[in-house]
């Protein structure tokens, strides 16, 4: 019969953390937030004595909150620990050029387009208005 080796100790990864630290706090502020969505609005929530998995709708409120900040600072030690990837992505290391301009342009013009939908009330972000308003009409 073969032995097995121990395992090996491997060090902690803040790179991996700040990874998995980021994922599970958009996780739990996307949870949050649906649960938002569905509930009643604050005094009728309280009026019903309305909870989800023993919280009410206040609780959901600070938990959606924290997530977020959670969320914020990690992604803010996420970007701290790639600053040099980051930095090789937008300037080229070699030509000192600027690199993937066609990317990061269109990653801004589609966080501006959200914007714009949202501030013209055009779908999709209209539907998640009247979703939110149909839940609060309809269910409460």
């Amino acid at each position: 019969m073969a032995e097995l080796a121990p395992p090996i100790r491997r060090r902690f990864s803040t790179r991996a953390a700040a990874v998995f630290a980021a994922g599970l706090s958009f996780a739990l502020m996307l949870l949050s937030g649906l649960v938002l969505v569905i509930a009643p609005a604050g005094r009728i929530a309280r009026d019903l004595g309305w909870t989800l998995a023993t919280l009410d709708r206040t609780q959901w409120e600070v938990l959606h909150l924290t997530a977020s900040v959670l969320f914020t600072a990690v992604v803010l030690w996420h970007l701290a620990l790639h600053a040099a990837t980051l930095k090789n992505l937008v300037w080229g290391a070699a030509t000192h050029s600027l690199r993937h301009g066609t990317e990061l342009l269109a990653a801004s013009l589609a966080v501006l387009g959200i914007v714009a939908l949202v501030l013209a009330d055009l779908p999709p972000a209209s539907w998640l208005r009247l979703l939110a308003g149909f839940m609060k009409r309809e269910y409460w």
